[in-house]
């Protein structure tokens, strides 16, 4: 069989080509989604001022979360000092040290906060030997304002021993003398470096009882795998859960966002990767199907002379395994290239850092290939179903003419999906609140798609039906084209369907982005009502600074805001989930005029102690109300039961869950606030309130002065960012699916040679062959155009009502109608181009060689 197949492949290049093209890019898209997977399992960075310890013991950086990924917490999880006295006992320790990590800012040499590019961290002069760190120049810090400061960051400061260098925690600055200049072993690429004595970094990092890791430095000829075994079986029985790290897992310990971003990427690359899966076998059967469908006179021929079902779907499936074998094996290696341009996308969207690295290896590739294959065999199965199951008779006659109606089973199933979509688009987010209504709703769209694909010969008939009276003016042209597209339906319904699933695709991300982006926007612009916003433009606000603000003469409200991540558990259905929410925390007292959350049940006047507010779409996932207990991790993994006071509806502005400032920070890695909302005490004293504050921030290090429209656009960064990510994501999806929407257009066309020719020979011109094609290309683009409308239109409104609240999307007529331009200009220029290349040539030959 695989001989017949082998010979039929080299005869039919037409086809198989085109069902090479979709199965060779559908391994790459699977392929990429595998190597970011693999990345966020596998993925790390070598350490840097850890580099010297054989062993390092860190608080545990994640919640454990039964059946799904586990959920990496925000903030550092910091360890009792007292711990490292505990490590040093264990047999093959040399030396246990504490390391404090402490978020500051430089001055240079006129006074202004230098942008080193990376963040600069203060530490302890002890925890120096974790480098190991060597002086380069002068002695180590002696008293509370000495420092020593690494090479590079001299350098960049234009200082030398013995100057004086101005730093800063948040917005308190001290001068410090530099008695000393020193070098990593390993060197400082992600960092600067800044010790101090030990006593000063505890100070400064408002914590003395806790330290950010401890470092182990083992007896020679200790081996590190064994004694990190050791450490873990002695440090069991701490009242806090620890991590022990060795090699390059210290990375994730010394950089938090390595660890964040690699579960950032594994919970992408499995929803997206599952999404993307199922696109591409769609597109393959939508291929496969119209490659069969053009070969049913030569199917039937077979069946007339007494080939089995069996033997047909023998025949099929050899050529596509021997089609789709190829193209997957081929395909795999491009993905990794995609995979390495995603990531340089989110890189510059600033969800990844610049220099994360992708973890290369084979499963990737093999996944893909052995997905790939198997979705293309299915997809055969189903395209040769019909025409190995009907009789030979029937099977000749509709080799000449397509069979009339569509089968009952087909149109039945079509219309199911499209009434589950609908209920999915729009019926859950009015039953099912929070994120299950924005998963439907999204989800919903693929099964509008499978829908349409069934009873898509039957949306083909009804434009060309409403088209009729327009064809007409065409004369001879449109009198082929309406005959054509009315006998030849499935064919073109072939070609419909990857071209409104691409247009659905982009009305959909596109509405939905522009309808949260908008919303979003309102919130933050109408939820700030201070008169001004204090910020950083380095580390963050120092806690003192608010009482600073409220002694200025004519300030009546000044009110710290926190920034962090929080995860909420619930039981969702029939099992309990963690989800990471944006949260910040807030002074009570006078938010009313700092701050408009929209309160709509509850009051945030009760917001003290272990109390919580959250947004309408938080309380809707985790189904809680007012008076509820909200079991909450935050920002640093520490769980609290919170009793739920409020219920906002300014989330998309603000953060889903708001609490008390002082319970927020208490839980941050540096205990800063992100802005001060500052009211004056009337309309008179505004000029002077402002004069004072452009005063003070002249005086204190990293402090600007912000009207609230600007800090309104600063709340949108990180909505930004989760906006281009999945933007990013779905464009790749969107470009397969623009190229197998050109694959299949011209497939179609170039297929239709012989019929062409025979026109030709009966007396129609080329012209009027072209113009036949080109009043068919607007049939096919329109009818696209109509049903990916039609299937973006219940999802986009579904996730309006799921995020905003509200039915009516925010919808651009300007970025329909260019994305209607497009698919328009996409479909016509697909199939001029494949028609002028059929139309060379004799038709008289075209007529012997042509199908």
């Amino acid at each position: 069989m695989f001989d017949i197949a082998w010979s039929t492949i080299k005869n039919r290049k037409g086809g198989f080509i085109a069902a090479f093209i979709a199965v060779f890019c559908g391994s790459a898209v699977v392929a990429a989604c595998g190597v970011l997977l693999m990345s966020g399992l596998l993925s790390g960075v070598s350490p840097e001022r850890y580099a010297g310890a054989a062993v390092m013991i860190g608080g545990k950086q994640s919640k454990d979360v039964t059946q799904n990924f586990d959920q990496h917490y925000a903030e550092r999880v910091t360890l009792p000092a007292s711990l490292a006295a505990e490590a040093a006992k264990v047999p093959g320790v040399r030396a246990a040290v504490g390391d404090r990590t402490v978020a500051m800012s430089i001055a240079g040499p006129r006074g202004h906060t230098l942008d080193l590019g990376h963040p600069l961290y203060g530490h302890g002069w002890e925890s120096a030997a974790l480098g190991p760190f060597s002086l380069t120049e002068g002695s180590g810090p002696r008293g509370d304002q000495d420092a020593v400061l690494d090479a590079a960051l001299a350098r960049k400061a234009g200082v030398k021993v013995g100057d004086t260098v101005r730093l800063a925690v948040g917005t308190t600055g001290a001068s410090y003398r530099v008695t000393g200049l020193t070098a990593a072993k390993s060197g400082l690429d992600r960092q600067s470096a800044v010790f101090l004595t030990d006593a000063r970094a505890a100070q400064l990092s408002q914590r003395p009882d806790r330290v950010t890791a401890i470092g182990v430095l083992a007896e020679p000829g200790t081996d590190a795998g064994k004694l990190a075994d050791r450490l873990q079986k002695a440090l069991a029985g701490s009242p806090e859960p620890v991590s022990v790290y060795t090699g390059t897992d210290i990375g994730d310990l010394e950089f938090l966002d390595m660890g964040q971003s690699r579960g950032f990427l594994v919970a992408l690359s499995a929803s997206f990767g599952g999404t993307a899966l199922v696109v591409v076998v769609f597109v393959v059967s939508s291929t496969l199907g119209l490659a069969v469908h053009q070969r049913r006179r030569e199917l039937a021929m077979l069946r007339a002379i007494a080939a089995s079902p069996r033997q047909i779907h023998s025949l099929i499936g050899s050529e596509i395994l021997l089609v789709a074998t190829v193209a997957a094996v081929l395909g795999a290696g491009p993905g990794f290239l995609i995979a390495g341009t995603l990531r340089d996308a989110f890189a510059a969207v600033g969800v990844l850092p610049g220099d994360f690295a992708l973890s290369y290896n084979p499963a990737p590739a093999v996944a893909a290939v052995v997905l790939s294959v198997v979705g293309a065999r299915l997809a055969g199965f189903i395209a040769a179903f019909r025409t190995a199951r009907i009789q030979p008779v029937v099977a000749l006659r509709e080799s000449q003419t397509e069979p009339p109606k569509l089968g009952r089973v087909r149109l039945n199933a079509g219309r199911i999906l499209i009434v589950l979509g609908l209920a999915a688009a729009v019926g859950l987010p009015m039953a099912i609140p929070g994120q299950l209504a924005m998963a439907g709703a999204a989800g919903s769209l693929l099964i509008l798609m499978f829908g349409c694909a069934l009873i898509g010969p039957q949306l083909v008939k009804l434009v060309t039906g409403l088209l009729a009276p327009l064809l007409r003016r065409f004369r001879v042209s449109g009198y082929l084209a309406a005959a054509n597209t009315s006998a030849n339906s499935r064919r073109l319904s072939a070609a419909v369907v990857p071209l409104a699933l691409g247009a659905a695709m982009a009305l959909m991300q596109l509405s939905t982005l522009s309808t949260v982006e908008a919303a979003a926007k309102h919130q933050a612009a109408t939820g700030v009502v201070a008169d001004y916003v204090l910020t950083s433009d380095a580390t963050g606000l120092s806690p003192e600074l608010a009482g600073t603000v409220r002694a200025l003469p004519g300030v009546g409200t000044a009110g710290p805001v926190a920034r962090s991540q929080v995860m909420l558990t619930y039981r969702e259905i029939d099992k309990m989930a963690t989800r990471p929410f944006s949260a910040q925390g807030v002074d009570p007292r006078g938010i009313g005029r700092t701050l408009d959350l929209d309160v709509r049940k509850g009051s945030l006047d009760g917001l003290t102690g272990d109390t919580v507010a959250l947004s309408w779409m938080a309380a809707d996932t985790a189904g809680l109300g007012v008076g509820d207990l909200a079991d909450v991790n935050l920002g640093d993994g520490v769980e609290k039961k919170l009793k739920v006071v409020a219920v906002y509806g300014n989330g998309l502005g603000f953060g889903d869950v708001t609490l008390p400032h002082d319970l927020l920070t208490a839980h941050t890695t540096d205990r800063l606030d992100a802005a001060l909302l500052v009211t004056a005490a009337g309309a008179g004293d505004r000029e002077r309130v402002g004069t004072a504050l452009t005063g003070l921030a002249q005086h204190t290090p990293t402090l600007r002065v912000q009207r609230p429209d600007e800090f309104a656009a600063v709340q949108q960064g990180q909505f930004a960012q989760q906006s281009w990510t999945n933007l990013i994501a779905n464009s790749l999806l969107l470009l397969y699916v623009l190229i197998a929407v050109v694959n299949t257009l011209v497939m179609a066309t170039t297929a239709r040679s012989r019929e062409f020719a025979m026109l030709r020979l009966i007396g129609t011109s080329r012209r009027q062959t072209r113009r036949m094609m080109c009043v068919e290309s607007w049939v096919v683009v329109i009818t696209a155009i109509v049903a990916g409308v039609f299937i973006a239109v219940p999802p986009t409104v579904g996730s309006s009502l799921a995020m905003t609240g509200r039915p009516l999307p925010h919808v651009d007529p300007a970025v329909w109608a260019g994305v209607a331009a497009f698919v328009a200009l996409l479909g016509w220029a697909s199939i001029a181009l494949s028609t002028r290349s059929a139309l060379r040539g004799r038709p008289i030959d075209a007529v012997y060689t042509g199908d």
